[in-house]
């Protein structure tokens, strides 16, 4: 799904660097829920994850998820996405790193991606919308 599902505000909100909550189902049914960095890119949300994390795990097995991105201060502001969850291969290290620096800044994430060699054990998780509801 494209960008049209989005508000233009919902847009804006979710391209600035804010900790999103994935939330997935477990075997059990019962919900998991991760902070993660993610990208907003072509109307989708990526997550970067460990290969093997439960978050992977539960998306192999039930693709549905929920993303909610808020920001706690007044006026207060939230995006909460349904939808469902793919995995691909990790789309290189540029990409990894430009996800650092969108939360770190040029040096921070350039300075946590050298502390944090990624041994090539991610897999990338795209989330296609469903539905969007914010407020």
């Amino acid at each position: 799904m494209k960008d049209g599902i989005f508000t233009e505000r919902q847009l804006r909100f979710l391209r600035k660097p804010r900790i999103g909550r994935l939330a997935t189902v477990r075997r059990d049914g019962s919900p998991h829920v991760a902070p993660v960095w993610y990208r907003f890119e072509d109307g989708a949300i990526l997550v970067l994850t460990d290969r093997g994390s439960v978050k992977h795990r539960n998306i192999e097995r039930d693709p549905r998820v929920e993303f909610c991105i808020d920001d706690e201060r007044p006026p207060y502001h939230t995006v909460i996405v349904r939808g469902r969850a793919s995995v691909h291969e990790t789309p290189g290290a540029e990409w990894r790193e430009a996800l650092a620096i969108h939360y770190l800044g040029e040096e921070g994430g350039k300075r946590y991606v050298r502390e944090n060699p990624s041994v090539g054990n991610e897999v990338l998780l795209r989330i296609e919308p469903e539905r969007v509801r914010g407020w």
